[in-house]
Formats: C-alpha cells, sequence, structure tokens
C-alpha cells in the first residue's frame, strides 16, 4: 500500500467523518487468492466507498485525468458539470481549475491506478499487474454510457485481458468478483465470483465474463429492498430509477467522449490523447491530392476500357440515384457518430478508408481505367436525371475500378457490425444497405459490374489488416491504432 502523508491522512479522514458508514455484505464471497472486483460506479460513491471501507489490500482503478493537475479542469468540468444550466457554468468551468491541485494530490496519494485512452494505458495493465502478483485485489468500474439494466449501465471488457496477462505470468486463473454498490441503503454488496478460463478464446472470455458481471450485479440489486439507484450518469437525484425497474435507465442524449469545443489546431499534433485520433482525417488530403494528379496525368485516351456483357442487361434508372447519394450521407453520419461517442470505431472506420483508397489509387495508376456506359441523353426528364447530369460534369468516369462506392460501403459495415451493441436487425440492415448501393452504382452507370466484384478483394486486404488475426496475435494496425 501507498505511504501516506499527514496531509492525506487528515483528509481522508474528514471525508470518512462526514460520508455514511457502509456495511460490507458478502465479504466471504471474495477468493482468498488476488481478484479483481467489478461494480457499478454510482458516480462518486463507487470509488469513495471502497476506499475508505472495502476490505483488505486493494487497488481502485481511476481517470488517469484526475492524477494530472493540467488535465483535471477539461475532464472534471466535462464528466461532472457540462450539463448545468447555461447561467452556471462559468462557475463550475472556474471550479473545475481551483480543484485540479487538490484532485492530483488526493488521487495520488490515495490507493488508485491511472486508467487512460492512450499509450499510457500500457503503464495502466502494467502497474496493475504489479499489484496482482503482491497479493492486491483490484476494483474496477468499467461502465460506459450504453444502457444494460436500470441497475448498470453496459460495460467496456478490456479489463479482463489482465486475466490472459495474469495467467502467462502466474499460470494461475483469475477470478473477476462481481459488486454492486447501493448508496441509499449504505451497503456494498459482494457476489460470487466468475473464473477465467485460458483454455477458451479471449474474444468468448471477454463477452462471457462481462456478461454475467452485468447480470449478476443487476440480480444482486434487484433482490434488495426498493431503492433508488445511483447511476453511471452524472444526473439529477429526481431523475434516478429504482432498482426494481424493469426497463434499462435511458438519459437523454449522451455526452461526447471528448469535448471538442476545447480543441485547438495545435492540439492534434502535440500528443494531447483526446485529439491525436483527428490525423487521421489527413487521409482525406492525401486521397483528394492522389486524385486530382491521377485526373491530370492519366489521359481518358490511356486508360482501359471497364466493360461486361451483364451491363448490357442492367437498364439505367435514374431512381437508383436515391440509393447511390444515400453512400454520402451514410460515410459523413457514421464518421460524425463514432467522432462523438466512440473513438475506437473513428480510428478503425477511417483506417479502414485509407487502406483502401490508397490502394484504389494504386491501380488507378498502374492500370487506369474508364467506363463508357453512361446515356447521351434522358428518357425522362425530373429532378433525378437533373441531378445525375449534374453528377456526370463533376465527375469524371475515369479511375472506376474498383468502385470506392463499394469499398467504403463495405467498411462502413464492417465496422458498424463489429460494435457488440448492435442488434442483428441492424446488422442485416447494414449489409442490405452495401447490397443496395453497390447495385446502384451500376444502375446510374457509374460503375460496371466488374468494378463491383474488383473492390471486394480491396476490402478482403483492408478487413486482414485491420482485424485478421495469425494465432492469437492481434494485428499491429489495430496495436498502432491504439496508441494513437
Amino acid at each position: 500500500m501507498k505511504k501516506n502523508s499527514l496531509l492525506f491522512r487528515l483528509i481522508k479522514g474528514a471525508v470518512k467523518f462526514f460520508y455514511p458508514q457502509i456495511e460490507v455484505v458478502g465479504a466471504e464471497n471474495l477468493p482468498d487468492e488476488p481478484c479483481v472486483i467489478v461494480g457499478n460506479h454510482s458516480q462518486m460513491d463507487g470509488p469513495v466507498s471502497c476506499e475508505l471501507y472495502f476490505p483488505g489490500t486493494h487497488y481502485i482503478w481511476c481517470a488517469g485525468e484526475m492524477m494530472h493537475t493540467k488535465e483535471v479542469p477539461t475532464y472534471a468540468y466535462w464528466d461532472f458539470w457540462s450539463a448545468k444550466p447555461a447561467a452556471t457554468r462559468w462557475f463550475f468551468k472556474l471550479l473545475s481549475y481551483i480543484i485540479a491541485p487538490l484532485s492530483a494530490f488526493v488521487f495520488n496519494s490515495a490507493n488508485t491506478i491511472g486508467v487512460y485512452h492512450d499509450t499510457r494505458i500500457l503503464k495502466t495493465f502494467r502497474e496493475s499487474m504489479e499489484k496482482l502478483q503482491e497479493g492486491a485485489n483490484l476494483i474496477i468500474f468499467p461502465e460506459h454510457y450504453e444502457p444494460y439494466s436500470c441497475v448498470v449501465n453496459d460495460f467496456q471488457d478490456r479489463f479482463i485481458d489482465l486475466a490472459r496477462m495474469y495467467y502467462k505470468k502466474t499460470g494461475k486463473e483469475l477470478k473477476f468478483v462481481p459488486m454492486y454498490i447501493a448508496p441509499k441503503l449504505r451497503q456494498i454488496h459482494i457476489g460470487t465470483p466468475v473464473q477465467f478460463s485460458a483454455a477458451a478464446k479471449m474474444d468468448d472470455e471477454r463477452s462471457r465474463i462481462k456478461n454475467y458481471l452485468m447480470a449478476e450485479i443487476t440480480s444482486i440489486a434487484k433482490a434488495l429492498p426498493e431503492h433508488k439507484v445511483v447511476p453511471y450518469e452524472n444526473i439529477p437525484k429526481r431523475l434516478r430509477g429504482s432498482n426494481l425497474s424493469t426497463k434499462p435507465y435511458r438519459p437523454g442524449p449522451k455526452p461526447p467522449v471528448v469535448d471538442y469545443r476545447q480543441l485547438r489546431p495545435r492540439m492534434i499534433f502535440n500528443g494531447d490523447p483526446r485529439f491525436s485520433h483527428l490525423k487521421l482525417l489527413g487521409g482525406w488530403i492525401v486521397y483528394f491530392i492522389l486524385y486530382f494528379v491521377s485526373e491530370g496525368l492519366i489521359p481518358q485516351s490511356a486508360c482501359h476500357v471497364i466493360h461486361s456483357p451483364l451491363d448490357d442487361m442492367i437498364p439505367f434508372n435514374e431512381y437508383w440515384l436515391i440509393f447511390y447519394c444515400s453512400w454520402y450521407a451514410c460515410i459523413i453520419a457514421s464518421l460524425l457518430y463514432f467522432l462523438l461517442y466512440d473513438i475506437d470505431s473513428f480510428k478503425k472506420l477511417q483506417t479502414y478508408l485509407i487502406i483502401t483508397q490508397l490502394l484504389a489509387m494504386v491501380i488507378y495508376f498502374v492500370y487506369p481505367s474508364v467506363q463508357l456506359m453512361r446515356p447521351t441523353s434522358f428518357e425522362h426528364h425530373n429532378f433525378f436525371t437533373w441531378l445525375m447530369a449534374f453528377i456526370y460534369n463533376f465527375d469524371t468516369p475515369t479511375g472506376v475500378c474498383p468502385s470506392l462506392h463499394v469499398a467504403y460501403s463495405i467498411g462502413m459495415a464492417t465496422v458498424w457490425c463489429k460494435k457488440k451493441e448492435l442488434t442483428n436487425g441492424w446488422r442485416v440492415l447494414c449489409w442490405v444497405a452495401v447490397v443496395l448501393i453497390s447495385l446502384s452504382t451500376c444502375f446510374v452507370k457509374q460503375h460496371s459490374i466488374i468494378d463491383v466484384f474488383v473492390a471486394i478483394p480491396v476490402c478482403m486486404i483492408a478487413n486482414f489488416l485491420l482485424y485478421g488475426k495469425v494465432g492469437d496475435k492481434r494485428p499491429k494496425l489495430q496495436e498502432h491504432l491504439e496508441r494513437l
């Protein structure tokens, strides 16, 4: 355990004097060997009650930003007070700076391990392994903004990788212990542990252990007398639900995971972990430069005509322009959603697009292509044919094989369908959209059916680089993205 200074002991004593006494129920369920205790966050009640009253030697995972004076103001304001009435936000912004030195002192003095979302996460896992090997327990609150039940939000699952690391170090299978914190009852309830299986696939173990912990915490809570649940979200007390509710608590629009109002251009390149992922948007600049270079250097006369007999069987139909143009909306909406709510998926999608862009541009330079199937006149004259003529004017028929319309669509569907919370219905809808968008490129005579099929192996290469595994080894590209 850390050696505490006199000042920290005084602060902790004062907090304990004013904070309600918490009863720990079910301590007999704690294993004799080191384990990971996983609980509902209950806002500040979770960390505070565990620091003061949880038995045995333990270390608590905490937001690493709260351990660094310079990072406290932005994190504290965004996480605690950004939903406050507009008239009072100036006060809370000022307060976030006032508490910064005290926060850094307290979090560094307490039995905590900082958790980060950049390369410093390696330090988190390394320090956690050291504490487990020393015989201490870890306490983790892995909720995020997706609802699961009326008691607990959905868990992030990468903390379960500790078990694999622990097994490799010690040969022992780590146990995870569910914990329900009920501040209103002044109790901490400890449930039955679940043990990691080293013989099972890691993805399966993450899912099994995460689902068990969430279900067990919910079950523990529902077996208790009715009380108000302190949710993960920082919401007014009057809006908090009951542990006996039949529906998960669903707050209003969830806040973005990054406060882009704090963004300054220099922060993207100076190592600020909040905004470093925005560097990937530079891929669009590179693509457009290569696109205009290829258009300028390669005349249409030097291009190979792409055509298939099947193309002649596909009639022009301007109404397919609806699906063709929906592609633009899907690209913008997906990138924007991931930028706001899922940075990991943003990095994967943007990287997927960069890979397909680069592969396509290489093909365009090595084997220039053109299609000559556009109608010279339209049978009908309406809004769709007018818009189609406009698209024909600014989008030349060269550089068509493979179709990036198809490649991007497959990339979007792939990344969306990797999200575990996506239902099967939405997964089906994603791939239906891919099919419709791909067909639309042929019906509006922007691409040959050959362009559609050539896009598939391009996507397979991108998918392998981003998600493919060799044995148990994760792709190097994926590891690099997590460090970005």
